[in-house]
């Protein structure tokens, strides 16, 4: 900014003029060119009521200039220049009579006002008829619009002269002012390609890059609701909107995925519309996202540093954020129904290649006839097959008399091809999205719209201000003899945090006796502080503590002697310890791939701080797009909330767990599915609060496959040793009366709060 300032110094002042004016002129001229509603020139009337004093009678000049040029019959065209010209006298006699100038809210009601005027004169000049009224009322409306965006738009040139960072609304406001802009190059074309909206993307891309989803979705909308009213392209808003959204969540991992997102969302506008001009809204995103890739990294830290305002959104930002990704959510979860509805209204049944196959197995594997029905006039078999699914899903029933097609001439074996088509539906019908192997778990839409729920949700719990506790904090520093300016205190899914910023630090003052003070007054415990130095100011950081320590202690066997069939990991995260054990089907080294694999990509996803459902469906759906194998395995997990306690129980068809407290036994046992089986799985839950000197004992289904009693026995005699003791005394234990052609991979977890 100050080398941008410096360059500016150095041209000379008749220079800069003179190239202002110029460039008045050229805006005046080309938006006067661009008429939405075949009427005013809006957007030219909207930029003579904006144009600074100094640059009113260019704007005006050039406004005017393109409204004679580019209108279709004069009459058209000299009431449009009566409206720039009424426009510019009506904002430079407001402006010369208060000595201030141009406002947002009196450009909107100056620009307004001139269109309705002049749409009123042409009304009764050619003859009053409703249509002619609606068209001036939008021209007025969308003046007054665009000339708020101008007015805050064009006062941003006092950037250059200050070092702080624009704000959200002037953000919103430069995108705005950018945006009307683009529709005056919306007319030309290049084949079928369009230019404003390949910089329509940049805009978006740029903005996501600069202020994440916000920015993304908001330049979505503007650009889109624009270029779709001025290209007449059904969709198009939707699609950059969703695109930006998108892109500017995922951008915050990779930049990379900024670009990819939103050429990816745009890859489906075209399958979803049918549409050449939504093919050439592909290309140009793609080729705005490869330029866009090649920009240098250091340029865009430049523009995030200068931006940086309006990058920190607020709570009333967040909440906003979380409702439009919940919004999204819904979109885009409705998308694979509405597909499934309009294959069923052409009569095509989802799944139909899968139950085909089914049926194939269970009635025509050892048909004499077989070879003729399959090979010889597979098109014709097949095109039948279709048939009876859709007499099937219409009737939800089929008797030998209907079969169609060459079923019905040749096959042998009616009654049992009607009983296996039934089976097959039915099958089908147990999946939300049909049990065939092409969509089984693949469904992108669904899984999208998980993905935009958990982010929704993060959005949603926002930090909230602790108003007493902050203002004890500020005592207890004053009781130090310490000035205080300012004391927050905040919590955070049950977490303190605790900011102050002093105006200076006492030398001798007890730091420990301070955070144990501060944490009497705030109801928990602090460590000690981090302290770094403002200017003259000093901003002390308190968090704190962890009120539980956690030691475990496990134990297994394998069933044949050489690899256990289950599989358990533990890693911490944001004050919490998560304990997964995972259970794969069968014994060996086989389910012991299968149980790492699920629980290493299950906490991968935990890490990536995606919620447990979530996690838990894209875990479900990784398993089902296995083709070579059945990949079905349990999982157990518990998160314990080291700071207060709270401690979740999620179980996806695991075995029970047992919680020691004192000398009473509870057990967390929630009868539900493994995953890998049907796309909809879930996790069944439950929710204690634990204390020093609680135990909490994980087992598989092998542990516990006869009874309880041995596990419950060994908790009732555990006296708080070892917790590595207790586990292998409970595998021992439990494993006594356990037959060798019965045995399975058994585990065993302790965990001992202290």
């Amino acid at each position: 900014m100050e080398k941008a300032a410096h360059i500016r110094e150095r041209i000379p002042y008749g220079l800069r003029f003179a190239a202002k004016q110029v460039l008045t002129l050229l805006t005046g001229l080309l938006l006067a060119r661009t008429r939405l509603f075949e009427g005013l020139p809006s957007l030219a009337v909207a930029f003579t009521a904006a144009a600074p004093k100094s640059c009113l009678l260019t704007a005006c000049a050039g406004s005017i200039a393109g409204s004679l040029l580019f209108s279709e019959d004069p009459l058209t065209g000299l009431m449009g220049a009566a409206a720039v010209l009424a426009c510019g006298m009506i904002s430079f006699s407001l402006r010369s009579i208060t000595q201030t100038q141009e406002t947002p809210l009196s450009a909107m009601a100056v620009s307004f006002l001139c269109c309705a005027a002049s749409g009123v004169t042409i009304t009764l000049a050619n003859g009053f008829y409703p249509g002619s009224v609606l068209m001036f009322l939008c021209d007025g409306l969308l003046a007054g619009g665009v000339a708020y965006f101008y007015v805050r738009a064009l006062a941003l040139w006092k950037v250059l002269h200050r070092p702080a960072a624009l704000d959200s609304a002037e953000a919103l406001s430069l995108m705005a002012g950018i945006c009307a802009l683009l529709l005056s190059f919306s007319s030309v074309h290049i084949f079928i390609f369009v230019p404003s909206r390949i910089l329509a993307v940049w805009l978006i891309l740029l903005s996501a890059e600069l202020f994440a989803e916000t920015g993304g979705g908001a330049a979505g909308i503007l650009c889109g609701t624009a270029l779709e009213i001025a290209c007449k392209t059904p969709g198009l808003a939707c699609c950059y909107a969703l695109g930006g959204l998108l892109g500017g969540l995922f951008a915050r991992r990779k930049r990379w995925l900024l670009p990819l997102v939103l050429t990816c969302i745009a890859g489906l506008y075209p399958v979803l519309t049918q549409d050449t001009d939504a093919v050439a809204v592909f290309a140009e995103t793609a080729f705005a996202g490869a330029v866009f890739c090649l920009v240098p990294q250091k340029a865009l830290l430049r523009l995030r540093k200068l931006f940086s305002a309006a990058s920190a959104p607020t709570d009333k930002n967040l909440v906003r954020v979380s409702n439009q990704l919940q919004t999204a959510a819904r979109a885009l979860s409705e998308i694979t129904p509405y597909l499934t509805e309009q294959q069923l209204r052409q009569g095509k049944v989802p799944g139909t290649a899968f139950m085909t196959r089914r049926v194939q197995e269970l009635s025509c594997m050892d048909c004499a006839n077989r070879k003729s029905c399959w090979d010889t006039q597979e098109r014709e078999t097949r095109t039948a097959m279709a048939e009876c699914f859709s007499l099937l899903h219409s009737k939800q029933y089929l008797s030998p008399e209907e079969l169609p097609g060459n079923l019905a001439e040749k096959c042998t074996r009616r009654n049992m091809l009607c009983a296996s088509c039934i089976q097959a539906y039915e099958e089908n019908a147990q999946s939300p999205y049909g049990r065939c192997a092409e969509r089984t778990g693949t469904d992108p839409f669904t899984a999208a719209s998980d993905l935009l729920t958990d982010a929704a949700a993060r959005f949603a719990d926002t930090r909230q201000l602790l108003q007493r506790e902050s203002a004890a904090a500020a005592q207890v520093f004053r009781s130090f003899g310490v000035k205080v300016h300012n004391a927050a205190c905040f919590s955070q899914n049950g977490r303190y945090t605790l900011y102050v910023t002093t105006e200076a630090m006492a030398a001798d003052i007890n730091k420990s006796a301070l955070s144990a003070e501060l944490g009497r007054a705030c109801g928990c415990s602090f460590a000690l502080p981090t302290i770094s130095a403002a200017g003259e100011e000093f901003r002390w950081s308190f968090a704190q503590v962890e009120q539980l320590r956690l030691r475990t202690g496990t134990a297994q066997h394998a069933a044949d002697g050489h690899t256990c069939g289950d599989f358990f990991l533990t890693f911490a995260r944001d004050g919490k310890q998560y304990f997964i054990l995972c259970d794969g089907m069968g014994t060996g080294a086989s389910a012991a791939a299968d149980a790492q694999a699920t629980a290493e990509i299950f906490a991968s996803l935990l890490r990536a701080d995606l919620s447990f459902a979530c996690a838990l469906r894209t875990v479900n759906s990784a398993l089902l797009m296995r083709e070579d194998t059945e990949s079905v395995s349990t999982l157990d997990v518990v998160c314990v909330d080291l700071y207060n306690g709270e401690t979740h129980f999620y179980k996806a068809g695991a075995a029970a767990s047992y919680l020691l407290r004192g000398k009473k036994m509870d057990c967390v046992e929630t009868p539900c599915m493994p995953i890998g089986i049907l796309p909809g799985a879930r996790f069944e839950h439950e929710k204690r609060t634990l204390r020093k000197g609680d135990v909490i004992v994980m087992v598989s289904d092998g542990t516990c496959a006869l009874r309880d009693d041995p596990i419950v026995d060994a908790l009732k005699r555990f006296d708080g040793g070892s917790a590595q003791t207790l586990a292998e005394s409970i595998l021992r234990s439990s494993r006594k009366n356990l037959q060798k052609n019965k045995e399975d991979d058994s585990t065993v977890l302790a965990i001992v709060v202290e």
